[in-house]
């Protein structure tokens, strides 16, 4: 899922470099959020020390973030090249955008601040989940889903951060929770069905100008495909594609892809004409961009990505075994 995700992101993009669109790719957002929440509750589970936790998010992503950041601020003072509008590579702005507080030199990563805010808001959940059940949790994303009506809560953070879906994480931390319950429900002949509702929907909302209304319906599409995808018959065919090892591949680095995307449309939509049709050239421009991005992703992934993920896991390990010493 996270490689449809990230392609689709992509694409998107493209046909915003091509004609007057109000979809701005907020849909793949918001399934990389129920993933994250989903995922992010497992990995609780397994340790709920809440310091581990943030750990592994620092390592996870700072690291790729930074590594954009600085390669951005490369290339303005080198070429001056730069995604979207123009914005101020200053020292301090460098530094607060490579610490994902603004996203400005990359327009992107607001959502990245959006996860460093979601990490409490898991941690509350998770321990109110754990005490008290699903309810207060339930109530927890009622109270965010009614402030994602209310435009200074959705820009409080200014710049291009958009808090609207911030329960889209909670959601999948529920989703998570409900494992049992909704193992047996995916299990029911209606799950084709189910599916294909969901993504045709999904497809629906996702070109429509964003609002709070079509988050809440892309956060729902996303839940119920992610709950048929984790907890569904394994021999659903409307989730075969999911297995494809090309899908899988763009899956793995699927975030170094989110972030290095606008940069390979930004290279390549300086060299395709815009005197072209606007179909013609979002397609150029998605294909071209999708070449120049992929092995640029790979490279972070292989290079940047995992060695950090490793430090964190080991650092884990390490830990682990200190306290079974002291044993």
């Amino acid at each position: 899922m996270r490689g449809y995700a990230a392609v689709s992101v992509l694409a998107f993009h493209a046909c915003m470099q091509s004609w007057e669109m109000t979809a701005t790719g907020m849909a793949p957002v918001v399934v990389f959020f129920v993933l994250s929440g989903f995922l992010l509750a497992r990995s609780l589970d397994r340790d709920p020390d809440p310091v581990t936790f943030v750990r592994h998010r620092v390592f996870r992503l700072l690291p790729a973030a930074i590594a954009t950041v600085l390669l951005l601020t490369l290339a303005h003072r080198s070429f001056g090249f730069y995604v979207g509008f123009e914005p101020s590579f200053d020292p301090l702005n460098v530094v607060l955008n490579a610490l994902l507080i603004k996203s400005d030199i990359n327009g992107v990563m607001w959502s990245l601040t959006v996860e460093c805010v979601a990490v409490p808001v898991i941690l509350t959940s998770c321990a109110l989940l754990k005490r008290h059940g699903t309810l207060p949790v339930w109530i927890l994303v009622a109270f965010l889903v009614a402030l994602s009506f209310w435009g200074p809560y959705v820009h409080l953070l200014g710049g291009f951060t958009n808090l609207a879906p911030l329960y889209a994480f909670v959601v999948g931390l529920l989703l998570q929770s409900g494992a049992t319950t909704l193992s047996g429900a995916s299990q029911s002949s209606r799950a084709p069905v189910i599916a294909c509702v969901a993504f045709v929907v999904m497809v629906i909302v996702a070109v429509r100008k964003q609002t709070a209304v079509t988050i809440a319906f892309e956060t729902l599409c996303a839940s119920l495909l992610v709950g048929l995808a984790a907890f569904g018959p394994r021999k659903l065919a409307v989730l075969r594609p999911f297995d494809l090892d090309i899908v899988r591949f763009y899956g793995r680095i699927s975030y170094s892809f989110y972030l290095l995307h606008t940069i390979g449309l930004g290279i390549v939509g300086r060299l395709v004409p815009f005197q072209q049709l606007p179909v013609v050239r979002a397609s150029l421009l998605f294909l071209a961009g999708l070449l120049m991005t992929t092995p640029a992703a790979w490279l972070m992934w292989r290079f940047v990505e995992m060695p950090f993920i490793e430090i964190g896991r080991r650092r884990m390990i390490a830990r682990a075994a200190d306290v079974a010493g002291s044993l």
